[in-house]
């Protein structure tokens, strides 16, 4: 539980200014059985990121989790209350850091939220949990190319888009990256163009976030990447790590509508400028994410957003020294956290043998 609190808590709370998985969970967890298995399963697994010794202890504090949560899971709406979906979205987060992901739990905190919307904007521990689990479906979508599983109607009430501090504006641009994935792709993951319009008016808004964002936003210390093997990605300090997730969203919502511009994967092969000219975007502004996830080690869930981001869009880093300084802050990002990213590296170096990493 300590090491919960200590280490982990900040990966949910990252954009809430109330830290209710720091505060509130671990009291709750007291008088929660679920929630409480949920935690040490987590927190066991995370425990012995360098053995990696505690995966039979994080499966049996798993599997009796499960045990406990199936009988408000199998009954009415009702039984299914905030500790229940914060236990969930707990029980997501140590899926994702396993090899083999089967988004089992992510399935089941989009119905969760798509059958009980009052979750997104219900303020407490279950609005802070919808938050999670968005951002998690976030994940997902970035590396499938696919629209998300959650309905975004829910969080309209939420008082994140009234409320004029750091984390609300944070929050605000996880929102609007939300948005763009959902408009930006179709269910088998191709681009879509259902709507180009829609798009259009989504790249405004983003735009729109970054110009208006509080002074606060803005970098204490900005140094661009160097031919250096210690710098091949820009050094860039944030005051906060909520300012270091609101930047990096805002990033990564520029790579999806950069290849938003090109209007099928034909045009990109046929008009060679525009395809090597939407790939120097992409590579600027994936190389911002991974240059803010190295620079600010206390926003430790950023190197998340920083492996998603290289899996999805890792092939447009073609120096080979670049791509070396990608491995290591996926190692780095192991070591640290515990996840599993040697599969990640693998399907990486898969694709670069393919390119030419002469650029």
């Amino acid at each position: 539980m300590r090491n919960f609190v200590e280490n982990m808590a900040l990966w949910a709370d990252i954009t809430d200014p109330a830290r209710h998985f720091e505060i509130d969970v671990p009291v709750r967890a007291v008088q929660e059985p679920a929630l409480r298995s949920a935690i040490f399963a987590f927190s066991s697994r995370h425990i012995d990121r360098q053995s990696k010794g505690g995966t039979a202890e994080a499966l049996q504090y798993h599997n009796h989790c499960l045990q406990l949560l199936i009988p408000a899971l199998s009954g009415s709406k009702e039984d299914i209350n905030d500790v229940v979906l914060a236990t969930i979205a707990i029980l997501r987060q140590l899926e994702e850091m396993e090899p083999d992901d089967n988004q089992f739990h992510l399935t089941g905190t989009a119905r969760i939220l798509n059958t009980i919307s009052s979750f997104g904007s219900s303020g407490g521990l279950g609005e802070a949990a919808a938050w999670l689990c968005l951002r998690e479906d976030i994940y997902i979508s970035l590396i499938s190319q696919k629209p998300l599983r959650t309905n975004l109607d829910s969080f309209h009430g939420s008082d994140v888009f009234s409320r004029n501090d750091d984390f609300a504006w944070a929050s605000r641009m996880v929102f609007l990256l939300a948005k763009v994935l959902s408009c930006a792709f179709d269910p088998c993951g191709h681009q879509t163009s259902r709507d180009p319009s829609a798009l259009q008016t989504m790249a405004r808004e983003v735009e729109e976030w970054n110009s208006s964002k509080p002074a606060s936003f803005a970098a204490v210390r900005s140094v661009p990447r160097g031919e250096s093997a210690h710098r091949r990605f820009p050094e860039i300090w944030m005051l906060l790590p909520v300012h270091v997730v609101g930047i990096q969203y805002y990033h990564i919502a520029k790579i999806i509508l950069a290849f938003a511009t090109c209007p099928s994967p034909a045009l990109a092969s046929q008009n060679f400028k525009l395809s090597r000219d939407i790939e120097k975007t992409v590579r600027r502004h994936l190389l911002m994410v991974l240059g803010l996830a190295k620079s600010n080690p206390k926003a430790e869930n950023t190197l998340f957003t920083a492996r998603h981001s290289l899996v999805a869009w890792g092939w447009v880093i073609r120096r080979k020294e670049d791509q070396e300084a990608a491995e290591a802050l996926l190692s780095e990002m192991e070591a640290r956290t515990g996840w599993d990213v040697r599969q990640s590296i693998r399907a990486l170096r898969e694709q670069w043998a393919d390119s030419d990493s002469d650029w």
